[in-house]
């Protein structure tokens, strides 16, 4: 099951690369897609993404897909957004320092929709979402135009070989 998903997301990854589209615009896409993947806006995190790709007019494809890679850490999740919590715990504090140890104590079903826990865990998170999915989106950027301009250039020089190949001079066999 896990290996035909990781299946999936490879076949996809190459139709992605194999795109008609720009390398930036691909790449920009892709970077909106892991931004929004590490935002703790979950069940917005496609649509955001989508909607920000289509104002800067990125590859809404490659944004998709970029929020869908977060599913492959799916099982490490909580861990991220723990971290993400402790660093933006850490930013709004003063003094800074990182948040207590949870126990299960602190979690009530009860409290989870209230105004004063979206400010207490939902404002530390977001801000540590966006101070993670910076470097993280940015490094995926790079990484996607170097590799969609590397394709790029293979491309062509197969295509100028064959080109050269087809226009040979020799053409005695094509003489009646």
């Amino acid at each position: 099951m896990i290996g035909n998903y990781i299946r999936e997301t490879v076949r996809k990854f190459h139709e992605l690369l194999d795109a008609k589209d720009a390398p930036h615009s691909v790449a920009g896409g892709t970077a909106i897609g892991v931004f929004f993947g590490f935002l703790p806006i979950f069940g917005l995190k496609t649509l955001s993404a989508m909607g920000v790709s289509w104002m800067t007019r990125c590859s809404v494809v490659a944004s998709v897909i970029g929020v869908s890679v977060h599913d492959l850490l799916l099982p490490v999740w909580p861990l991220i957004l723990r971290w993400q919590f402790q660093i933006g715990f850490w930013l709004l504090s003063h003094p800074h320092h990182f948040a207590p140890k949870l126990s299960r104590e602190d979690f009530k079903l009860s409290e989870i929709f209230q105004w004063d826990s979206f400010i207490d865990i939902g404002l530390p998170t977001a801000l540590g979402g966006v101070i993670v999915a910076l470097p993280v989106s940015a490094l995926s950027y790079l990484v996607i135009l170097s590799i969609m301009r590397f394709r790029q250039a293979r491309k062509a020089k197969v295509e100028a070989e064959k080109e050269s190949f087809g226009s040979s001079t020799d053409k005695a066999w094509e003489q009646p």
